[in-house]
Parts: structure tokens; C-alpha cells; sequence
């Protein structure tokens, strides 16, 4: 599974649990414990937004606060569809090779896809987790993120953005310890009411 791959996969499951979503949904609990369904949401698209620019290699000053604001406005699945029908296109006709321009320095876009890519499918599961709509990683999504993430894993609990990792035994499987390697337990919601 390549990078761009992987991200249209990320897209896909996103987007089949965000079409789900209920405007009473909004304020529920999430995995990610300070953001609510509807930050989450907005987390989300915010990031999603951002990568038709910066696949097509725009410099990041040169996009700058374009996706400051409500992005959601009043049709959130519209939006979210809109955005993920842009982000779709540019991925497909990217180059992997592409140097691209982030917030903390130049890489490859396929490095970014990566990263980009995991953060939707993991943000995915969240949502789901917070709605009740299951998400089942595909096995060869979870087994090339996993390969990604594991070698990042002190790289993420550094940065703040995760939660410490989760311990889980040897034989979990892969989605499982993904979910683990970046702060997530699935059993989040018994964790959350105990």
C-alpha cells in the first residue's frame, strides 16, 4: 500500500463515519479527552482543508489563514464532502515525490501522506468511538501504519499531541496496537465511566 493509497483510505473511512453523524452528536466525548465530537470534527476538517494545497507543493506561508474559521458552516457533511472530493483529487494526481511545505519545515509528499494519512484513520476510529459506529481497519492499512508509527512512537508522546502510549499484550492485533502505540485504549468509553 503506498502512501497515497493510504491516505484515500483514510479519506474513505473518515468519510463514512462523519456521514453518519448527528447534528445531537456534537458534544459528546471523544477518545481524544479534551474535544468534544464537534471539535474533533472541526480538527479534522481543518486538516483535511489544508491538503490539496500543500500536495500541489504550495508554500505554507503563501496559504496561511485560508482555512482559519468554521469551516463546518451549516451543512457539515456538505463541507466535509467538498473537502474530501478536493483532497481526493489532488492526492490521486500527486507525485509521492513532490517536497511539500509544513508548518515545521519541507518534506517529501509521500512522507506527509503518511502522516496525514494516519491521522485521519486514527481520528476516524475516535469519531466512530464517540458515535457508535464501529471502524475496522483494513489489515493492510493498519499493518503499513503500524510499520510508520512504531518507530515514531517516542517522537509522538514528545511532541504532546498523543497521549502516552497504551499497554497492550503481545497478541492484540494490529489495529490494536496502532491504536495503543498512539494513547488509545479501545475500551476508552468503560475507561471514561469507571
Amino acid at each position: 500500500m503506498t502512501a497515497k493509497e493510504l491516505y484515500l483510505y483514510a479519506i474513505d473511512q473518515a468519510t463514512a463515519v462523519v456521514v453518519q453523524l448527528e447534528p445531537e452528536q456534537l458534544s459528546l466525548p471523544t477518545p481524544d479527552s479534551e474535544w468534544s465530537a464537534l471539535d474533533l470534527l472541526q480538527h479534522m476538517l481543518y486538516e483535511l482543508a489544508w491538503t490539496a494545497d500543500i500536495v500541489a507543493a504550495m508554500p505554507y506561508a503563501e496559504v496561511g489563514d485560508r482555512y482559519d474559521g468554521d469551516l463546518l458552516g451549516d451543512d457539515a457533511i456538505a463541507s466535509w464532502r467538498l473537502y474530501a472530493a478536493r483532497a481526493q483529487a489532488a492526492v490521486e494526481a500527486a507525485d509521492e515525490a513532490t517536497v511539500v511545505h509544513l508548518s515545521y519545515g519541507d518534506r517529501t509528499a509521500r512522507e506527509y501522506l503518511w502522516e496525514a494519512g494516519n491521522d485521519q484513520l486514527i481520528h476516524a476510529w475516535d469519531l466512530g468511538q464517540s458515535i457508535g459506529v464501529s471502524v475496522v481497519f483494513d489489515a493492510a492499512a493498519a499493518q503499513v501504519l503500524y510499520q510508520w508509527a512504531a518507530p515514531r512512537s517516542s517522537e509522538f508522546e514528545r511532541s504532546g499531541l498523543f497521549a502516552p502510549p497504551v499497554t497492550v499484550t503481545a497478541s492484540a492485533n494490529l489495529q490494536t496496537k496502532l491504536l495503543a502505540l498512539e494513547g488509545r485504549s479501545e475500551d476508552w468509553a468503560e475507561v471514561r465511566t469507571a
